[in-house]
């Protein structure tokens, strides 16, 4: 099936059509059959089928199995069937197994479901117990009770039929204080492990609290590992896939990535949220994952409807673009269909055919590839953990802020485990600690010594400020490097940043020399502003250090206009002490931030915020090594590959794409004007016209001394030229998606 190689199959990249049976009662079950299924998926020119073998209700889907009931309303032997039929087509077949909800053998088994500290049974969404009004319908079972046995005989029974891979739809077995299970299986492997019983209440200064913590992502990858050999003893050489769903619960999942990376071989993508979240959500998802896994394969999926509304399909677009997000950021593409969806509205399948022969067409350019590596932004499960412990999005919002703004100024980016910081820092030429409060000792003089060589380095608030444990240090990690001390903390619930050089590279080209710093809280059930928003640390800059922006202060704590006084207040005084700090340390740059640049971009997207965190980068890094001359709306992921670099281009300007945000259920005396919850998908791109890429072949090891540039989808060239040192070529036109290839001219 596969040419000659030393790499798994499933380490190339490959297109998933995953069909899911999602209903209790199988409505469409009698009228599936797995050649049908395989049949689909050569139809749409995937070359990997996912099916259940199992699903949440505890029922498989063929024969003489012995780890559940048949479900009951199918006919003939669905698995059996697809692996038959598929293996005509040189399709492969991945069993899902291992779901943490398996109803029947809740039924069965009551007490190995997992129980939450107020003795509620967890459900895969968990409702409490007083407002259920039903009993639970997927609740999920602890991997300390006899389930996690249960699990490793569905992947042998699974795998003897024949199955390429085993799929598990990720262990939900989550640390947060609600969704953390007490089942006696848990107390008494923890009380035998640690010898005191499992604390109930968050408590951060309890060393048994953390502890707990701790051990929870501990059991799912032992338990990840022990299905891994599993796998191994059944079907060498099989995959373990995991689906790691990066953007839910938090982002708890990506912990167990990193901790479980050994026995993980796929990181499955699942971006369920990719309708409510930035258009290149699904790309920034793969990222995400393809670091935390340290660099294993990721498949990343679209799902065929919209939102959640899993009976009809989404827009045509949606799809296609959600698609090309995966493949743009060096993911495999993954369609997630429905049952229902697919009997009762197929009219968007076509959509997903159309990507997935771009992809094939594509594979040339896309096998062996490796990102365009430029700049690196910080990924912290500690700070996530710790730092986020009960308020995670006050973490994420800074991380991503960062993410986004360097995506829409056509900066490659990447993300980076700050568990892999080490010799990794130097594959990139600035790396963004966006908040990264947990910084480990030895992490930090890998910092200052990247920059100490030629590193560039972006850093805000409270970067490097606790150690490795999540304890307070109360100075910077790499102080040095920052070239500033921490003095302390100045809450204000509102403040601005002063620019005092407008003309410094750090502040050039901002439209306003006072920028707000700060925002509304949009529930306003505690306070008027946002958490930690308006607050900035106080430091003292190394001598030599620039100062090119100063805190203002308010002057009261918050305005008088709008919704109950959250608009922010007039300036009143200007302080001495900096907003923004930028050093030379050996051979490099950073430039620091005293607040939360990067919440206020994800919250406001204004472009005081991007010029700021542009400015920041550049400055810091050095000149680009490809420059994109097109709207923030176009995504770029830019490629190497055998002296040959690849540049995707998805266009994401959208004129349907609708997102309300609301403000909450703040005490108004009368009902908004509509609704707060609204969410269009995209219909119809606007075509952007003369997209020209400029590349720099040096920086990017290219020593040709003339390139040519063509669209392998369209078999057309484009004129490229040699200006000033750099390779220019122009796309005339850009519609939905275009991949340019420039290469040495033969």
């Amino acid at each position: 099936m596969d040419p000659p190689t030393s790499r798994h199959w499933w380490e190339r990249p490959v297109r998933v059509l995953q069909f899911n049976i999602e209903d209790r009662y199988g409505v469409y079950v009698p009228r599936l059959s797995g050649s049908e299924l395989a049949r689909l998926a050569a139809r749409l020119h995937a070359n990997v089928l996912v099916i259940f073998a199992r699903d949440a209700w505890g029922r498989i889907f063929y024969r003489g199995g012995t780890v559940g009931p048949v479900h009951a309303k199918m006919k003939g032997d669905l698995v059996r069937e697809a692996i038959e039929e598929a293996r005509r087509h040189g399709i492969r077949v991945v069993l899902m197994v291992g779901h943490t909800a398996n109803k029947y053998l809740y039924r069965l088994h009551g007490d190995w479901a997992q129980v939450n500290r107020h003795g509620e049974v967890i459900m895969l969404e968990h409702v409490p117990a007083a407002e259920q009004g039903y009993e639970p319908e997927w609740p999920l079972l602890c991997l300390n009770s006899p389930f996690a046995e249960h699990v490793k005989r569905e992947v042998a029974e699974a795998l003897g039929l024949g199955a390429s891979g085993i799929l598990l739809d990720s262990f939900r077995y989550q640390p947060d204080p609600d969704k953390s299970c007490y089942c006696r299986w848990c107390q008494e492997r923890f009380r035998r492990e640690h010898g005191y019983e499992m604390p109930r209440e968050p408590d951060w200064g309890d060393s048994r609290w953390r502890a707990l913590w701790e051990w929870r992502y501990r059991v799912v990858a032992e338990k990840l590992r022990e299905i891994k050999r599993v796998v191994q003893e059944a079907a060498p050489g099989a995959p373990l896939l995991y689906n790691s769903h990066p953007g839910g619960w938090g982002g708890r999942n990506n912990r167990v990535v990193e901790e479980a990376r050994d026995a993980i071989d796929v990181v499955m993508v699942e971006t369920s949220e990719a309708d409510r979240e930035p258009p290149g959500f699904i790309a920034e998802m793969s990222k995400l994952s393809r670091a935390v896994s340290g660099g294993k394969p990721v498949w990343a999926t679209r799902n065929y409807f919209h939102m959640y509304r899993t009976t009809v399909a989404t827009s045509p677009l949606a799809i296609r673009q959600g698609l090309r997000e995966a493949m743009a950021a060096g993911a495999s593409p993954w369609l997630l269909v429905f049952s229902t969806a697919y009997f009762q509205d197929p009219s968007a399948l076509d959509a997903a055919e159309q990507v997935f022969r771009e992809h094939e067409a594509l594979e040339e350019y896309l096998d062996a590839a490796e990102p365009v590596r430029y700049a690196a932004v910080v990924y912290s499960t500690k700070t996530l953990d710790h730092y986020g412990r009960s308020e995670p999005q006050h973490y994420l919002d800074e991380v991503r802020g960062f993410y986004y703004a360097l995506q829409h100024s056509h900066v490659p980016v990447e993300y980076l485990s700050a568990r892999d910081i080490g010799e990794t820092l130097r594959r990139y030429r600035v790396v963004v600690l966006a908040n990264t409060v947990c910084l480990p000792d030895h992490a930090a003089s890998e910092v200052a010594g990247y920059v100490a060589g030629g590193g560039g380095l972006v850093a805000t608030y409270l970067a490097g400020s606790w150690d490795g444990d999540c304890i307070e240090r109360y100075e910077f990690a790499a102080a040095e490097a920052l070239g500033a001390r921490l003095r302390g903390l100045l809450r204000l619930d509102w403040s601005y940043l002063v620019v005092d050089q407008p003309s410094h590279p750090v502040t050039r080209g901002l439209p306003r020399r006072l920028i707000p710093w700060g925002d509304m809280d949009y529930s306003f059930r505690q306070s008027r502003t946002s958490p930690e928003l308006g607050w900035h640390t106080i430091v003292d800059p190394a001598e030599g250090a620039e100062t090119p922006a100063r805190i203002g202060l308010t002057e009261y704590p918050w305005g008088d206009e709008y919704t109950l006084g959250r608009s922010p207040p007039p300036i009143g005084a200007e302080t001495k002490a900096p907003a923004i700090v930028v050093n030379r340390h050996g051979a490099g740059r950073s430039v620091y931030f005293t607040g939360q640049l990067g919440r206020h971009y994800w919250r406001l997207g204004l472009t005081d915020y991007l010029r700021l965190i542009y400015n920041a980068v550049t400055h810091a890094g050095g000149p680009l090594p490809l420059e994109v001359d097109a709207p923030s709306t176009v995504q770029a992921e830019p490629w190497r590959q055998s002296g040959r670099v690849i540049v995707h281009l998805i266009n994401h300007t959208y004129n349907q794409r609708i997102m309300s945000r609301g403000l909450g259920d703040a005490r108004q005396p009368v009902a908004s004007f509509g609704t707060h919850e609204a969410v269009h998908p995209a219909t119809t791109v606007v075509p952007v016209h003369g997209v020209r890429l400029r590349l720099r072949p040096e920086q990017l090891g290219l020593e040709a001394d003339s390139y040519t540039a063509y669209l392998p989808l369209r078999g057309k060239r484009l004129q490229a030229e040699t200006r000033n040192g750099a390779l220019e070529t122009v796309l005339p036109r850009l519609d939905e998606y275009e991949a340019v290839v420039i290469e040495p001219r033969a």
